[in-house]
C-alpha cells in the first residue's frame, strides 16, 4: 500500500502538527510537514488540506445496510401529511409500473397525519386495487398491506397472530395493520433483488456514509441473505468500509470471527419489544396517552438468559432491541441471572435513574440515536413530563461511566452521523420541542455528542493507531451548527475512499 501524507491540518490529537504521515494502513507520524516529508518515502503521495480539520474517522453503531439501499429506492412517505398523501403516491406508482407488481415505501408516522391514524388496507385498495402494496411505518416496527398483500401472504379472517408479531382489526376484520413478525409473512413475498444488484444498493448506501466521515458501520439484522450480499462484496473489493454484522437469531450457527478484510461477525440481534411510535415499546407503566396498554413485551428475560449462553458459547455478542424501561428491565435481568458479558442495549431510549444505575453497574454499552430526540416529537404527551425527563438520558447515562455509542437506526433516521451531533447537543431547543423544557439537562456539549461517533478509544488521532481519518471544513467545537459541516477525504486503513479536495 502506497503512503500517505496529509499536510495543512489543523489536528485533533494528543500531538502538536499540521501533517499526519500514514504508512502500511496506520499512522506512522504526526508533526510538521517539512519533518514529515523528509521521513516519508520517496513515492509518498502528498494531499495539501487546505487548513482544514482532521478528526477520527466516523463509526454508526447501529444501521440496517440493505433495509436502508432498498428504502433508497423505494417510495419515500416520510413527508407525506396525510393519508390522502400516501394514496396519491401508491396511485402514481401503480400506473408508472403497471399492475401485478409490488409497491414498497417507509416513512409514514400517523402522528404527522391529519388523520391521526394508521392507512389501512382499504384505503390502499382504493388506490392501487390491482398491485401488491406493503408500506413501513417510519419506526420499520409496524407495516400496512392491502387486501392484494395480504392474499399473497395467504392472510386472512381466521389466520392467528404469529409468536412475537398480531394483525391489526377493525371490526373483526384484518385491517391490514401489521405489527413486529406479522410484517415478515408479507415481507417474505416480495421478490429480493439478485447478489449483484443488492451489493450495488449497499455499495450507494457506502459511498454516501464515507461522504458523511463514517469508516465504520455496525450491521443490524442481518439474515443470510444480507450476508452473502455482503460475503461477495468483501471478497470483490465493494466493501471499502469496515462492516461489524449483526446476525439474526434464527442465522444458524455461527460463530466470532472476521471474514475477510472489512466484514466481521461480532454477534446477534434480539428485538425485545416495540417502537414509541406504535406504543409497542414495553414500558413498567401505562402510556400516558394509552391508559390500556403497557406496548408489547416480545421476549422475557427467561427466554433471554437462553440466548445468552447459547452466543457465549460462540463467542458472540448479543444486542438487544429494548426501548422501553420494561423491556431494558428484562435485558438486565437475563445479564444478571446469567452472567453474560457481551451484551449490548440497542435505543436504551427511556432510562429512569434505576435503570442507569443497573446498566452502568453491569457493564452493558448502549447504542443510541440522537435523531429520535427531533423525530419523537410527540414523546412528552406519550409518556407523560416525569418519564419524558429520562428519555434519551445521554448525559446522564455517560456521567454514570456507561459505554454510549451513537447511531442512526438507517432507514428509520438520517445516516448523517453530524445531524445526530446537532440532535444530542441542541435537543429540539431551536425546534421548541417539549422534550427540551423536560430534558434539556441531558444536552450534550459538542465534544461529548461528537465522541458518541468517534471510531477510536483515545477519542482523538493518535500515532501507531489504524488510519482512520476524516478530514472535514471546519472545527466543530468552533460551530454553532454542526449540520454545516462538511467532509472533505475520508481514509479506512489509510486508504482514500471519499475525496473532495
Amino acid at each position: 500500500m502506497e503512503s500517505l501524507l496529509l499536510t495543512n491540518l489543523e489536528i485533533l490529537s494528543n500531538k502538536e502538527g499540521d501533517s499526519i504521515l500514514v504508512e502500511n494502513s496506520v499512522i506512522a507520524s504526526i508533526g510538521r510537514e517539512e519533518a514529515l516529508k523528509r521521513r516519508a518515502k520517496a513515492s509518498v503521495k502528498i494531499i495539501d488540506c487546505k487548513g482544514f480539520y482532521a478528526i477520527p474517522g466516523l463509526g454508526d453503531a447501529h444501521v440496517h445496510l440493505l433495509s436502508y439501499g432498498l428504502y433508497k429506492n423505494r417510495l419515500d412517505l416520510s413527508k407525506t401529511a396525510s393519508i390522502e398523501d400516501i394514496k396519491k403516491l401508491v396511485a402514481e406508482k401503480a400506473e408508472e409500473i403497471g399492475p401485478g407488481k409490488w409497491i414498497v415505501g417507509r416513512g409514514w408516522d400517523q402522528e404527522k397525519l391529519v388523520e391521526k391514524r394508521a392507512p389501512n388496507r382499504w384505503d390502499l385498495d382504493e388506490a392501487a386495487p390491482r398491485n401488491p402494496v406493503l408500506l413501513y411505518r417510519v419506526c420499520g416496527h409496524v407495516a400496512v398491506a392491502n387486501g392484494y398483500a395480504l392474499r399473497i401472504a395467504g392472510i386472512d379472517e381466521n389466520t392467528e397472530d404469529p409468536r412475537g408479531g398480531r394483525f391489526g382489526r377493525e371490526d373483526g376484520r384484518i385491517s391490514g395493520v401489521l405489527y413486529g413478525k406479522a410484517v415478515e409473512i408479507v415481507e417474505e413475498k416480495i421478490e429480493k433483488p439478485s447478489i449483484r444488484e443488492a451489493a450495488e444498493l449497499i455499495a450507494d448506501v457506502l459511498s454516501e456514509a464515507a461522504s458523511y466521515g463514517l469508516v465504520e458501520l455496525h450491521a443490524m439484522s442481518v439474515d443470510e441473505y444480507e450476508f452473502k450480499v455482503l460475503d461477495f462484496m468483501d471478497k470483490t473489493g465493494m466493501l471499502k468500509l469496515r462492516i461489524k454484522a449483526y446476525l439474526e437469531t434464527d442465522f444458524g450457527n455461527v460463530r466470532y470471527g472476521k471474514r475477510g478484510r472489512n466484514l466481521e461477525i461480532c454477534g446477534i440481534k434480539v428485538i425485545a419489544d416495540g417502537s414509541f411510535g406504535a406504543r409497542t415499546a414495553y414500558l413498567r407503566a401505562p402510556y400516558s396517552d394509552a391508559p390500556n396498554t403497557k406496548g408489547e413485551l416480545l421476549i422475557d428475560a427467561a427466554r433471554l438468559a437462553v440466548i445468552f449462553k447459547s452466543a457465549e458459547e460462540r463467542g458472540l455478542e448479543v444486542a438487544v432491541h429494548a426501548i422501553g424501561d420494561g423491556a431494558i428491565e428484562e435485558v438486565l435481568k437475563a445479564v444478571r441471572k446469567s452472567g453474560f458479558k457481551k451484551a449490548r442495549i440497542e435505543h436504551a431510549s427511556l432510562t429512569p435513574p434505576d435503570i442507569i444505575e443497573r446498566i452502568a453497574e453491569l457493564e452493558i454499552p448502549v447504542s443510541v440515536q440522537p435523531h429520535f430526540i427531533l423525530s419523537d416529537w410527540w414523546i412528552a404527551e406519550r409518556l407523560g413530563a416525569r418519564r419524558t425527563r429520562w428519555v434519551y438520558a445521554y448525559k446522564s447515562l455517560l456521567a454514570r461511566g456507561v459505554k454510549v455509542m451513537g447511531s442512526s437506526d438507517a432507514p428509520v433516521e438520517p445516516l448523517n452521523p453530524w445531524l445526530g451531533i446537532y440532535a444530542a447537543v441542541d435537543r429540539g431547543r431551536r425546534e421548541k420541542l417539549n422534550i427540551w423544557r423536560f430534558s434539556n439537562q441531558e444536552a450534550l456539549g459538542t465534544r461529548e455528542a461528537l465522541q458518541l461517533y468517534l471510531n477510536t478509544e483515545n477519542r482523538c488521532l493518535k500515532e501507531g493507531e489504524i488510519a482512520d481519518i476524516a478530514v472535514i471544513k471546519f472545527s466543530p467545537f468552533a460551530q454553532s451548527d454542526v449540520r454545516e459541516n462538511r467532509v472533505i477525504l475520508v481514509t479506512v486503513d489509510g486508504r482514500i475512499v471519499y475525496c473532495r479536495i
